[in-house]
């Protein structure tokens, strides 16, 4: 159909109408009737894509929108709109593609650059990202301390750069002195290297630059080691925690913060208290935890790799990675320490390769493993060995110490049949209140609950049972209190059953000089020591009903110790 030019206007009309009435797909007909003759096209495709939008079509009005960016390849707006609608949609390629084409066309838009990075390292390409900040500076992109904060966190958080980092931070600093951002990020990379005067010097450095900026109080009631409740300090958090205008993480954060002080100071009843608000304060940023859908994921998670799965699977890979796994605050961490003190093994941290690979590669999992193509397991295990060389070269044998890791040994046993993994457990009332004293992510939401708590130990310990029985002995089981009370037998099993010759430096792995990334920083730096086993004693009052339900769960004895 023609539409003659004083037509246009008349339906154009009648389309908007319909399109206000809700009558969305009576005004689509007439839209896309429109678009068949001589008319202006972007005022159509615009009102497309309002449409699309309101009745959640992504995919067509991501279309509209690729149509006008060859129609006004030029307009900065669409293709910023289209990148935003592929990032709804998780197709980060299509979004990274669109920046470029744009930067075909103008290489010298200095944001643009920037928000493709910031993109690349949402969606992981991290080498990619950095050379896209590189083209923002070079650019003369405006403040370019904000760039090199970017940078910083790529290469410390991700690339395991640290020295790259800081050099990267100390020139945003040199740009900009008084940049708190910068300051902070580097404070705590002082911290994961175990430079507790530093990093409290940095802390205390943009509190004396800015008193209100409370995150760093936190992180300073963190580092420090406190012995009277009546410490300035601990006033200053609880004068600060009472604020009315403290964000709610904030909020959190302090009384974590405190409930840590007052526990170093033995204050224990008052310690708990804070340590109840600060989980009541984060009950309410992360969400529910449902007991039943654990459930159901842990029978899932045995059905889908039963006996039967690992007896008709075919041999993926012939490498033997080594992982620590278990729940959270079980001793993941001081198990790396010790492995990475010998020298032939180096500290993986917590990678977070099968966490992201399972949500792209397996919508429904477990379940929809069963179905795959064998192509996608060869793929997901020689990426995961090559990331782990492209992150650590040279190293002869790495560590993956990701707790959450015990879900998946079913997978990762399917793509490395010869893979060696390290199960860490302690005792139930110490390790549920350890996960209570501290402020873990979103995926831990059972963490703000004693009783949910348990409830996940006991579905991980469950699970734990069910990979020993499939494929027990590949599995070696590191306990907490075993290994602090008697060091070097447990020490001596586990390097034998990694295959690797003793070596004195795993009895001294506080002196080992790497980056610790998790909330034992500155427990791996001390020699092993057993205040941390049987702590739940100090808060018995407190954990009455928690001791009752773990006993008659069978997971402790009446005494509280381990059965």
């Amino acid at each position: 159909m023609n539409n003659k030019p004083d037509q246009f206007g008349e339906k154009f009309a009648k389309a908007q109408s319909l399109h206000k009435r809700g009558m969305f797909q009576e005004a689509e007909l007439v839209y896309r009737e429109l678009l068949t003759g001589p008319v202006p096209e972007k005022p159509i495709l615009r009102a497309l894509i309002e449409l699309y939008l309101q009745t959640k079509r992504e995919g067509d009005a991501a279309a509209c929108l690729e149509k006008l960016t060859l129609i006004a390849p030029d307009t900065l707006t669409y293709y910023e709109m289209l990148v935003n609608l592929y990032n709804q949609m998780r197709d980060g390629d299509k979004a990274i593609s669109c920046y470029r084409r744009l930067l075909r066309r103008h290489p010298k838009l200095a944001n643009t650059h920037y928000n493709l990075g910031y993109l690349l390292k949402q969606y992981h390409y991290y080498e990619e990202a950095l050379a896209a900040y590189r083209d923002a500076l070079n650019c003369g992109i405006e403040r370019p301390e904000e760039v090199y904060l970017n940078m910083g966190v790529i290469y410390s958080d991700h690339l395991r750069q640290e020295q790259k980092a800081k050099e990267s931070l100390e020139i945003a600093l040199s740009l900009n002195p008084e940049y708190i951002a910068a300051l902070f990020n580097l404070a705590n990379i002082y911290e994961e290297e175990g430079d507790k005067k530093t990093a409290q010097a940095l802390f205390e450095k943009i509190i004396d630059q800015d008193p209100s900026y409370y995150p760093a109080l936190a992180r300073l009631g963190d580092v420090k080691i406190f012995d009277d409740p009546e410490d300035p300090l601990i006033q200053k958090m609880k004068r600060a925690v009472q604020e009315k205008n403290v964000d709610i993480s904030t909020r959190t954060n302090l009384y974590f913060a405190l409930g840590k002080a007052l526990n170093d100071c033995g204050a224990y009843d008052d310690a708990f208290g804070h340590y109840q608000k600060a989980n009541q304060c984060n009950k309410q940023t992360v969400p529910g935890y449902d007991r039943a859908g654990q459930e159901r994921m842990t029978n899932d998670l045995m059905r889908v790799f039963s006996q039967e799965w690992f007896d008709k699977i075919e041999p993926i890979s012939d490498a033997s990675p080594i992982f620590i796994c278990g729940m959270f605050r079980s001793g993941s961490t001081l198990t790396e320490q010790i492995l990475a003190s010998h020298p032939m093994v180096t500290a993986g941290g917590e990678v977070d390769f099968f966490v992201r690979k399972i949500q792209s590669h397996f919508a429904q999992y477990p379940a929809s493993v069963l179905g795959s193509n064998p192509e996608i397991f060869k793929n997901l295990a020689d990426d995961y060995i090559s990331h782990l060389g492209k992150t650590f070269p040279d190293a002869a044998h790495i560590t993956d110490k990701r707790p959450d890791n015990y879900l998946h040994l079913g997978l990762l046993k399917s793509l490395f049949p010869k893979t060696r993994i390290i199960y860490t457990s302690r005792n139930p009332l110490d390790n549920c209140l350890s996960v209570f004293f501290l402020r873990l992510g979103n995926a831990m939401n059972y963490a703000t609950d004693l009783g949910n708590t348990a409830h996940y130990l006991k579905q991980c310990r469950h699970l734990m049972d069910h990979w020993k029985q499939m494929f027990g002995r590949n599995i070696f089981e590191v306990n907490y209190d075993d290994l602090v009370r008697d060091p070097r037998p447990v020490i001596e099993n586990m390097l034998e059953f990694c295959g690797l010759d003793w070596s004195d430096n795993c009895l001294e792995f506080h002196r080992l000089d790497n980056i610790v990334k998790t909330a034992s920083v500155w427990q791996v730096r001390q020699p092993l020591y057993q205040k941390s086993s049987g702590r739940w004693r100090n808060y018995e009052k407190q954990l009455a009903s928690l001791k009752n339900k773990l006993f008659v769960e069978g997971l402790i004895t009446e005494d509280g110790t381990a059965p």
